[in-house]
């Protein structure tokens, strides 16, 4: 007999998947998993949003687990309703934009998996951050130099730039130029309105 070792994670998609009594835990874990395996080699721009399923089950998973790693990552430096504002902002601004992009493009019917793909390639670059917030945190907090924690998370940044210009340029079949462009909008969007809407922790 097979024993499968459960972690946090496993159970955190366990509870977001909402209980589906059409499949068994295990059978859950391996969708999922090869899902998260997906996003990563999106991530080393190995994969595209094409290769995703096409699942509006799958697409409401993968935004509650961004919204769920958001959250966390965002009390680290924000209080609690500041980090709900920032976690709500951002998942709206990543539909809006993808909505309107794909849109312009006229491949609104890519809508699903280009989103899949964005919101995951969020999580698995979330979780590869912590250390770099950790980092942060700790120089922060002992007045020491912060320069190497910020060299990471301007790599980070570069990087999530790349792979979602990685990701657009699939989705509108169009330039890595043209997906680098749309690409710089969600991060400049988000941070304007969150200054407008949290101008105390901006």
């Amino acid at each position: 007999m097979q024993v499968y070792r459960i972690g946090v994670f496993d159970w955190l998609i366990f509870i977001a998947s909402g209980y589906d009594t059409h499949k068994s835990f295990s059978d859950k874990l391996t969708m999922f998993r090869t899902l998260f395996n997906s996003f990563f080699e999106i991530c080393l721009f190995q994969r595209a949003p094409q290769d995703l399923p096409a699942s509006n089950y799958f697409l409401g998973m993968v935004l509650g687990l961004l919204a769920i790693c958001g959250f966390v990552i965002n009390l680290v430096n924000l209080p609690t309703a500041a980090a709900a504002i920032a976690v709500i902002l951002n998942l709206t601004v990543l539909i809006i934009i993808t909505q309107l992009v794909l849109r312009l493009h006229n491949k609104s019917a890519r809508f699903t998996q280009t989103l899949t793909a964005l919101a995951g390639v969020g999580i698995v670059l979330a979780i590869i951050a912590i250390p770099v917030i950790v980092m942060l945190q700790y120089a922060h907090q002992h007045q020491v130099d912060t320069t190497l924690g910020v060299i990471f998370w301007m790599l980070l940044f570069t990087w999530e730039i790349a792979v979602t210009a990685h990701i657009l340029r699939h989705a509108l079949s169009t330039s890595l130029l043209h997906g680098f462009m749309f690409a710089i909008l969600y991060p400049v969007v988000y941070f304007q309105l969150f200054k407008l809407l949290v101008p105390a922790t901006a």
